[in-house]
């Protein structure tokens, strides 16, 4: 589809019309390559699809990742870039200066730039950006299943020493045979 131009802000700019919401947008609203659905509409659909069906988006992601992978790559990175200001060499300057461990579980971390399901996941595990999300302050580099416990945890001190505690006490019944 060709498109049109119309006044947006006292500009004249290219828009195009949803064909999900019906609203006529400018042209930057659309992805290129997404037909006539705009970004919001787009992104609304991924996310059902993602919650409806996670492994068949899974499947579908690492498929295009496979055929695509320096676009996959470049998305990472400006995904890191946007998201926590980082580049792929400050993420493996990163990596180095821990070892390239998880820095709780001490898995085995590998460099964002490569594809985790190209390669032997043997290796490791890709490294995740773990951050403070109420001033967005990067704090390091994790594997994702201790990534999601904090998160899961909602960064609690507090809660996280409760559930420390809950451990110790259940450790301390099993190992002394006095549960019920």
């Amino acid at each position: 589809m060709t498109d049109e131009a119309d006044y947006i802000d006292g500009k004249l700019q290219a828009v195009r019309r949803c064909r999900v919401c019906g609203i006529t947008k400018p042209a930057d609203q659309f992805y290129t390559g997404q037909g006539n659905t705009c970004k919001s509409c787009n992104n609304e659909r991924t996310a059902r699809v993602r919650a409806a069906e996670p492994l068949r988006y899974r499947a579908t992601r690492s498929k295009w990742e496979k055929s695509n992978e320096g676009r996959a790559i470049t998305r990472r990175k400006n995904r890191l870039k946007r998201r926590y200001n980082l580049s792929l060499e400050k993420i493996d300057e990163m990596l180095l200066a821990q070892k390239s461990r998880c820095l709780i579980c001490e898995t085995p971390l590998l460099s964002p730039s490569m594809l985790p399901r190209i390669q032997d996941e043997s290796t490791g595990t890709r490294a995740v950006v773990d951050h403070d999300h109420n001033d967005g302050h990067v704090r390091g580099l994790l594997c994702s299943a201790c990534n999601a416990g904090l998160g899961q945890f909602e960064d609690d001190i507090e809660l996280l020493m409760k559930a420390i505690m809950y451990l110790e006490t259940d450790l301390e019944k099993h190992s002394t045979g006095s549960e019920k």
